[in-house]
């Protein structure tokens, strides 16, 4: 039926998208408990809609980090393209532009998340608090200059629909250009945490592109091979 939405697997869990793996399992055990058929109260009527098939599917989906990312990628919203409205060009440009900066954020923000989980089954260089306090501040730093950056996206012959990815890729080049050259003053843990997070947040959303895409917008930065070399 036109107009319906199909639930995403987090609504299906009830969870919100930023939710930890031990949410997620708890959200999952629950809503199982409700929906199970030898469970529930009232077997013709599973919660909120929700059968065990598609509760199966969300978690076998979310529990799994590599398919959880690539399903969060999936389901990002386009950007539209600007459309004559009723309105000065100026508000309509703006509100467009505020648009893909939303994008920016949720995206790198869940790009972040996936560096840290990365860095910290490997070789942490910290706790979880001190990685994510570092992904919020790059995540700041990726949302601002938007209209200059989806303009560098543009030449580099991005398509409309992954402007906002490409918008946190020209952010990540920027900011790895800063931090190089602030490294010449002293390199810290919080600049080698900030080096690595950046680099897996490339790989991350790289793969959302064509394959010419990342290299016309400059690269994997490799930064924090530069600042340990």
């Amino acid at each position: 039926m036109a107009g319906l939405r199909t639930q995403t697997h987090y609504e299906v869990l009830g969870v919100h998208p930023l939710s930890t793996l031990e949410e997620l399992r708890a959200a999952y055990r629950s809503r199982a408990r409700e929906c199970h058929p030898d469970i529930a109260a009232d077997q013709s009527k599973p919660v909120s809609g929700i059968d065990m098939v598609r509760l199966n599917e969300a978690w076998r989906v979310l529990s799994d980090e590599q398919r959880r990312h690539a399903y969060d990628l999936s389901v990002r919203m386009p950007v539209p393209e600007p459309q004559p409205a009723p309105q000065t060009a100026r508000s309509k440009r703006e509100s467009w532009v505020a648009g893909i900066r939303a994008q920016v954020i949720r995206l790198a923000r869940l790009a972040g998340r996936s560096a840290t989980q990365t860095m910290l089954t490997r070789h942490p260089l910290g706790p979880r608090a001190s990685y994510d306090e570092v992904v919020e501040q790059l995540v700041a730093v990726l949302a601002e200059d938007t209209e200059a950056r989806v303009r560098s996206a543009r030449a580099a012959g991005v398509a409309p629909l992954d402007l906002g990815v490409a918008a946190v890729l020209v952010g990540i080049r920027s900011e790895a250009d800063q931090i190089r050259r602030r490294s010449s003053l002293g390199i810290d843990v919080e600049m080698q945490m900030a080096a690595e997070i950046l680099d897996r947040m490339w790989d991350v959303l790289a793969h959302e592109l064509p394959n010419n895409i990342p290299a016309a917008l400059g690269g994997n930065p490799n930064l924090s091979r530069y600042l340990t070399r």
